[in-house]
């Protein structure tokens, strides 16, 4: 499920009459979904509180700095992002659990 654009707009702060790049606000939401999935090892699911928070500051961050890295700030994600995830991050370790692996193998 894709972030709702008028979430996205709401998030920004963009007034309903204010025109902003839908082009480049939907790249941003597909980074922000790419990169929650990318780090928790799971599928992105708009309906999960923490991971849409997370796609949200992601999206503010891009949007504000278009950069890696600011002189204002020398964090490359905005502070929290990974605190919000990282609870239901999935833990890859190497290990499979012979149960798991017998019937994988």
């Amino acid at each position: 499920m894709p972030l709702p654009s008028a979430l996205v707009r709401a998030h920004l702060n963009f007034l309903p009459d204010e025109t902003a790049d839908d082009a480049i606000l939907t790249h941003y939401g597909n980074v922000a979904e790419a990169w929650v999935a990318s780090y928790t090892g799971l599928p992105f699911d708009a309906d999960n509180p923490l991971m849409l928070q997370a796609a949200l500051m992601l999206i503010a961050h891009q949007y504000e700095a278009r950069e890696a890295v600011t002189f204002a700030s020398a964090y490359q994600l905005p502070f929290g992002v990974t605190d919000l995830l990282s609870g239901i991050k999935r833990q890859v370790v190497g290990y499979v659990p012979e149960v798991e692996a017998s019937t994988n193998g």
